[in-house]
């Protein structure tokens, strides 16, 4: 049997890193996927606010979570999602979020958090 006989009847063996390229169109440096979480927050005061205006999460005491934009605390969460409250307190107690959406009736607002 020859080298070519034994090189055409064998299995085609794929790298498991190509696999990874072929998903990232062509960069070889390419960021991984990005994990987005939307939650509520109960609006405080949230007059001004319209849609992808960024505002600041800070962990503060019991678990509970304060929005603000500016110096103005803008919404609260008080249960948070154990995911929230962890990457919080990965990134010092602070992050931020865009607002997705407002709902002028019962002031809620929906914030988007990136990771």
């Amino acid at each position: 049997m020859g080298t070519d006989f034994l090189r055409n009847k064998r299995e085609r063996h794929s790298k498991a890193w190509r696999q990874g390229v072929a998903h990232t169109e062509g960069d070889w440096i390419a960021e991984s996927a990005r994990v987005t979480r939307v939650f509520r927050a109960k609006g405080v005061g949230a007059a001004g606010l319209a849609a992808n205006q960024p505002v600041l999460l800070r962990l503060v005491a019991n678990n509970k979570v304060v929005a603000s934009s500016g110096v103005h605390t803008v919404a609260t969460v008080d249960k948070p999602s154990l995911a929230l409250v962890a990457q919080l307190a990965k990134s010092q107690g602070v992050c931020t979020a865009k607002i997705q959406r407002v709902s002028k009736t019962n002031q809620h607002l929906d914030l988007l958090v990136e990771e």
